[in-house]
């Protein structure tokens, strides 16, 4: 299932070059923009309610409900007209963003009812899925593109999902044991009572995890503003530094390939360690890789570097949703959670881009100084930002007597 929601929005490049070349000139390339961004924040925001239906055990009526939605959208968007760019709005970003946003959360949720000791592992296994279609997406639509145009390659994405969404349906399924079911779901406010700033008792248990929940949750708009940057922007990088426009596309491809490393190796200590104590030293070392890119000056420098960075930066996507989930009390409690953490990365996947869009300009910094600047300085704020969280979590994971989470 990530493959059809990460992954397919993994590949929304190709979408926003053919509708500022074909579907969409009148328009501005920020302006199209947004449908990618609103799309990408949509999945998050919908976590909130998706998260809370998924504890009540709603799971299957979401996933088909959400891949009906999907698809649909998809054929809805075969059918635009040139400069239709509400119809691509509504269809694509509003309707599709729904839809993904529907099934992606419960999709990972369900993973946690069925590992515990090794759930790292199977989450990571599962979120890889996301890489292979960040590769084989912009392929597909490519290739149909210059063969059969617009309305067929929409189409084949369409049936392509169509399939794939069946296939993870039949193979997903819940194991809601009999207490959980009996539970009342829990509530937002639920959580929200144990921070520490609030009037009446005061209990540490409480206190830490609620705590741990908050920094986290702020590591990961971090991460997802740095990782999404990079992606949007390492081409760009390249062809700045001399590096051909042939190579430059395939840095993307790089990017998605490794990541399917990423997601999956430091899962596998992870289970050991815990995935907060995994996750804050793989997103400082991907932030301290950017500044690499000061030495970068030919192809091979920059393969290394786009080797290196989308393997340690893979580490975040595969181990959010195990974090969330250990600090849930119980079963009752991870879908919630999730989603409570997903709305604030939503909110960083729809406003991140266009800022990092604003400091480039329309043509970006008139000089190499400036766009290292760019790079450099809002990674090394996501940096600090980790390293001091990881001291933070640390002494609250001390006042609970655990050593890894």
């Amino acid at each position: 299932m990530s493959m059809c929601t990460f992954g397919y929005i993994n590949a929304y490049g190709v979408y926003q070059a053919y509708y500022v070349q074909t579907l969409l000139p009148s328009y501005s390339p920020s302006a199209i923009s947004c449908i990618g961004s609103l799309q990408t924040c949509l999945l998050f925001l919908c976590g909130l309610v998706t998260g809370r239906l998924f504890d009540a055990g709603y799971f299957r009526p979401m996933m088909i409900g959400g891949g009906v939605l999907v698809v649909g959208c998809i054929f809805a968007q075969s059918a635009v007209q040139v400069d239709g760019y509400y119809q691509v709005f509504l269809s694509q970003a509003i309707g599709q963003g729904v839809g993904l946003g529907i099934v992606y959360l419960p999709s990972l949720a369900v993973l946690g009812q069925h590992f515990q000791k090794h759930r790292s592992t199977a989450t990571g296994v599962a979120v890889a899925g996301s890489s292979f279609g960040g590769i084989v997406f912009p392929i597909l639509l490519n290739n149909v593109f210059q063969s059969r145009g617009f309305q067929w390659s929409v189409r084949a994405m369409g049936f392509f999902q169509l399939g794939a969404m069946i296939i993870a349906n039949l193979l997903m399924s819940t194991n809601y044991n009999p207490y959980q079911k009996a539970m009342k779901p829990p509530s937002p406010l639920k959580l929200l009572r144990d921070i520490p700033c609030r009037c009446g008792g005061w209990n540490v248990d409480n206190r830490s995890r609620t705590l741990l929940h908050l920094f986290v949750t702020v590591l990961g708009v971090l991460c997802k503003y740095l990782r999404q940057a990079s992606v949007f922007y390492i081409q760009l990088y390249a062809e700045t530094v001399g590096i051909s426009d042939t190579v430059a596309f395939y840095t993307l491809a790089i990017i998605n390939a490794v990541s399917i490393f990423g997601r999956t190796l430091p899962n596998l200590l992870a289970d050991k360690f815990g995935p907060l104590t995994v996750l804050i030293p793989c997103s400082v070392i991907a932030g301290t890789l950017v500044f690499t890119l000061l030495g970068v000056k030919n192809v091979a420098g920059l393969v290394i570097v786009c080797i290196m960075y989308s393997f340690w930066s893979g580490a975040y996507v595969s181990l959010a949703g195990p974090m969330f989930a250990s600090m849930a009390d119980n079963l009752s409690e991870i879908g919630l959670r999730m989603g409570l953490a997903f709305v604030f990365l939503g909110f960083s996947a729809l406003i991140g881009t266009p800022i990092d869009g604003a400091l480039l300009g329309e043509e970006g910094p008139s000089t190499l100084g400036g766009k290292l600047f760019f790079l450099a300085g809002q990674r090394k704020v996501t940096m600090l930002a980790g390293c001091g969280l990881l001291v933070v979590g640390w002494s609250l994971l001390r006042k609970k007597n655990k050593r890894w989470v």
